[in-house]
Order: structure tokens, then C-alpha cells, then sequence
């Protein structure tokens, strides 16, 4: 017979749960303690410093966790280049290209006419 109660984390409750969002904690002792299902994975931000904490649970309980332990570095952010205006750097260019199709489209006319 079989007691379904006696074991709880052999059968984690609920399976399909995907991990939305980072936990907050105080320090990395509270992470690495922070309880996680068999099969699972936590991603925690550390309050107090600079600091993203995973914690993976294989789905076994011979398995030991795996915590992992990245440091955010802020990068500034620079403008966004300007992108060139219609007619400004490339229009004489482009209109330079449509004459030459424009002269060429007549000539190939000048031919089919002569042939």
C-alpha cells in the first residue's frame, strides 16, 4: 500500500512550474538555503549586493544542487546612432542611379525598335 504522504519530495506537487522571476534575498546564505523542488531552478537577486543567484535541482534526491553565482556589471548606454534622412547623404547617389536605369530602360527600347 502505498502512503503518497510519507514521501513528499520524491513527487514534487507541481511539475509544470516554470520560473517566472527573480526571488529577492538579503544575502547568498539565504539563497543557497532557499528550499527548491526536484527538477527545478531558482534565479535570485541579491538585495545587498551586486549579485544573481541560480539554484538547479536535479531531478533525483542523489543529486546535490547546483548554485551558480554571477555579479552585475552596469554598462552605460550610449545614444542610439542617427539614421540618415531620405535625400540627405545617399539622394544624390540614388538620384545619379535612377537616371542611369532611366537612360539605360531607353536604349534597351532604341534596340528592341531597330531589331
Amino acid at each position: 500500500m502505498a502512503y503518497p504522504g510519507l514521501y513528499p519530495q520524491l513527487y514534487p506537487q507541481n511539475p509544470q512550474q516554470n520560473n517566472t522571476g527573480l526571488v529577492p534575498v538579503p544575502s547568498e546564505m539565504v539563497a543557497r538555503n532557499y528550499p527548491v523542488g526536484y527538477g527545478q531552478s531558482v534565479t535570485f537577486k541579491d538585495e545587498s549586493a551586486p549579485y544573481i543567484y541560480t539554484k538547479t535541482m536535479g531531478f533525483s534526491q542523489l543529486d546535490a544542487p547546483k548554485f551558480e553565482k554571477y555579479r552585475l556589471v552596469k554598462e552605460e548606454v550610449t545614444p542610439a546612432p542617427e539614421e540618415p534622412q531620405q535625400g540627405s547623404e545617399y539622394g544624390d547617389e540614388i538620384k545619379a542611379l535612377r537616371n542611369e536605369i532611366e537612360a539605360l530602360k531607353k536604349e534597351v527600347e532604341s534596340l528592341k525598335e531597330g531589331a
